[in-house]
Order: C-alpha cells, then structure tokens, then sequence
C-alpha cells in the first residue's frame, strides 16, 4: 500500500477505535492516527541502508525485517502506548491494521508468524517491483491493479467522509 492508503486507513481504524471504546474522535486523534499508521515503515531507513551497504538497488526488504512483524509492534506498541500515555487500544489497533495492509496491497507480504517462521505471507501477491521497476513506473504498475487501486480510493474516500464530518461538526 502507498503511504496515503496507510494514512486513510489510520484514519478509519482511529474512527472505529475510538467510536468502539465510546472515546471522542477529533481531528487532533485523526490527525495523530494518520501519523500512527506509517510507524511501521519506520524500517524503510534501515531497509534501505542494508540494500545500499551490500550494493544493491531496487526493491527495499523492510518487510522482511523483524521490525514489520506483529511480535515485534505488539511490544513497541504497548511501550509507545504506556511512554506517550495513548490508548493501547489506538496504537495497536493502527500498527495492525498497517501490518494487514501490507499483506494485502504488495508482492512480498509480511512475517505474520516471526520468530516461528521467517515466510512472508501475502494476500493477492502481484510482481509489482519486477527487476529495474521503481519511483514513477512501480506506481503506474500498482494503480492498474483493479484490486489495489479500489481498495486505496475507498480508503481516502472513507477518511475523507471522517474529516469532513468532524470539520462540519466545529461548533
């Protein structure tokens, strides 16, 4: 998934979060949630200086670290959750949702299952970074995925549906 579909997706999840736990949704939380959802990425950094170390170029591996893997997020996320005093709820909820997104919308997946087994699982794998298929190209490549590119619409169409309402309701 892109970075926006993880940031609408953050956006939704925060709204059924918090409307579940019958907690205020604002726009500060959707705010917060939008930023929330791409902690995982946080590992494309470290992704991307392993590639570059061994002299390779093209795909970045960050989903095949133990830094993209429900283990690992449900640790952070209770320690993110305790030091930044935020609902456990909301934090877990967003690093899973964007775990399950990366399941779905890439060719790769992620280690559902580390420490147990190191495959990556993924729901509807396409060979979306084919050898030399980066920046401009692996774009035009995801978007003519029917699939992907109604799951990414519906996504910014339901979180904008969010935002509008909460600015529509400012008293």
């Amino acid at each position: 998934m892109t970075v926006m579909a993880h940031a609408a997706a953050g956006v939704v999840a925060a709204y059924v979060i918090q409307r579940a736990a019958h907690q205020p949704f604002h726009l500060g939380v959707a705010g917060l949630a939008a930023l929330l959802s791409g902690l995982p990425d946080l590992d494309l950094l470290w992704g991307w200086w392993r590639r570059r170390r061994a002299g390779g170029e093209g795909h970045n591996p960050h989903h095949a670290l133990w830094t993209h893997t429900p283990l690992f997020w449900g640790i952070w996320g209770l320690c993110l959750a305790w030091a930044f005093h935020l609902p456990v709820a909301l934090v877990l909820g967003l690093a899973f949702v964007h775990l399950a997104l990366d399941s779905l919308g890439t060719d790769d997946g992620i280690m559902w299952l580390w420490p147990w087994r190191r495959r990556q699982y993924a729901l509807w794998p396409r060979d979306l970074h084919a050898p030399g298929v980066r920046g401009l190209a692996f774009y035009r490549r995801y978007y003519r995925q029917p699939l992907f590119l109604a799951l990414e619409l519906s996504l910014l169409v339901l979180a904008g549906a969010i935002v509008a309402h909460e600015l529509v309701s400012i008293p």
